[in-house]
């Protein structure tokens, strides 16, 4: 399987667990939080079988573990770059994800990481559901959606053509 390098790009609010605002990157850049402007430190999500979400976020994405601060069998954390974390909690689950909330991450071509997603049987769509064709947004990204074992939305998005 192709090794494939993944940078996080943007995300949008996601409610309960998972808050990131859609200017992520350009708030984290060489940016420190204040007294009154703070900056994002980490986004929490819940799992209900951690070392499946492990081996998701380690073998699908390829996201890099970093220090768990609790030192325990029920936390995973991620770097997603820019000091921002993933921080995965072991816990009872029972709630629906929206499409709409999701978290969204940057490669350089849609279509090879579709191969991968292929490649592992990981089911997934355009913003419609209704094909595997990625599709443009308004501003000319490629993107694609699939789920974590959580049903937890993920967007993979290329950039707009110059």
């Amino acid at each position: 399987m192709k090794s494939v390098s993944i940078f996080i790009k943007t995300a949008k609010t996601i409610i309960p667990l998972l808050i990131i605002t859609v200017l992520l990157p350009v708030v984290c850049r060489a940016q420190k939080g204040t007294d009154i402007s703070p900056v994002i430190d980490h986004i929490a999500i819940t799992t209900s079988n951690l070392k499946k979400s492990t081996e998701f976020y380690t073998k699908v994405l390829h996201l890099k573990k970093v220090d768990n601060p609790f030192a325990d069998t029920v936390h995973q954390w991620y770097s997603l770059g820019n000091n921002v974390k993933l921080h995965v909690i072991q816990a009872e689950r029972n709630e629906k994800q929206v499409k709409g909330v999701h978290l969204c991450f940057t490669v350089s071509s849609v279509k090879e990481f579709a191969k991968t997603l292929e490649q592992m049987n990981i089911p997934y769509s355009n913003w419609k559901g209704d094909s595997k064709e990625p599709t443009y947004r308004a501003d000319g990204v490629l993107q694609l959606y699939f789920q974590d074992p959580d049903g937890y939305w993920i967007e993979i998005n290329s950039p707009a053509k110059k």
